[in-house]
């Protein structure tokens, strides 16, 4: 018999129709990153944006706007799909493809955004050595991450997932200081972006994560079977009522953008 077969790469088209929801960033917020990237690398209308895992196309569609050529790659055609029912401007392009292999002439972008995708992806060193590859010189990789938002109810279920040994082990990178060593390995020199305008905080009700824990958006949750999410949901729906009384109260937490730029 033939074991199952490895998996290298994991793609979001499962969740692709429920993804903007569970991933939820203020419109300031995803303003002022494109406005920290534009001033960073300098960019203008006559330069190429690469997004390498463009989505639904979050940070995509306002760079667009701002009159920059966007180039949005992705291996997951569901999620782009949802990204073209947004009626991009026609200088936003998308192309189904591993990243691991741009469909990019190298030393061609100005810019490249790689925004929570090394860790679905196993051989997440080559993402970065082709991203390396299409960028001209003195061009900027930025690395964004999206930390805080540590809502008690998501964060419940989780550990108790956790306890059982039914989370999915992460594929790719295992953390952010993996991925930025690795840059400076290959001659990156890595700033952080700091700016008030990347922090905010984020509200919800507990009632909207469980909603969101309920369908299973996320990737480390998709190994777990129907009858043990079932039995999961009813104790941390439990642990809401004891805890706070009412599923719809609003509970607020700090949340931030943390941007690198690197440039080889």
């Amino acid at each position: 018999m033939e074991g199952k077969p490895l998996i290298q790469y994991l793609s979001f088209d499962r969740v692709a129709d429920d993804y903007d929801a569970t991933r939820f960033l203020p419109e300031t917020v995803l303003e002022a990153v494109v406005e920290r990237m534009v001033s960073t690398a300098s960019l203008g209308g006559e330069d190429w944006f690469l997004d390498a895992g463009v989505g639904t196309g979050r940070f995509a569609l306002p760079m667009a706007r701002r009159g920059v050529n966007v180039l949005g790659v992705d291996v997951a055609r569901n999620m782009m799909r949802r990204l073209l029912q947004k009626h991009p401007p026609a200088n936003l392009y998308v192309a189904r493809a591993d990243l691991r292999r741009l469909p990019v002439r190298s030393r061609f972008i100005s810019a490249v955004l790689v925004a929570h995708v090394l860790h679905l992806i196993a051989d997440w060193r080559w993402v970065l050595l082709e991203c390396q590859r299409v960028l001209r010189q003195n061009g900027v990789l930025f690395l964004l991450y999206e930390s805080g938002k540590r809502f008690p109810t998501r964060e419940y279920y989780i550990h108790l997932a956790g306890e059982r040994g039914l989370l999915r082990p992460t594929l790719g990178a295992q953390s952010t200081d993996e991925v930025l060593e690795f840059v400076r390995v290959l001659g990156g020199a890595v700033t952080l972006i700091e700016h008030p305008s990347l922090q905010w905080l984020a509200r919800r009700t507990h009632r909207e994560v469980l909603q969101e824990l309920d369908k299973r958006t996320y990737s480390q949750l998709w190994d777990i079977t129907d009858e043990a999410h079932h039995e999961l949901m009813e104790q941390t729906r439990r642990y809401v009522r004891e805890q706070f009384g009412s599923e719809d109260e609003v509970y607020t937490t700090e949340a931030f953008v943390k941007l690198y730029a690197v440039r080889f």
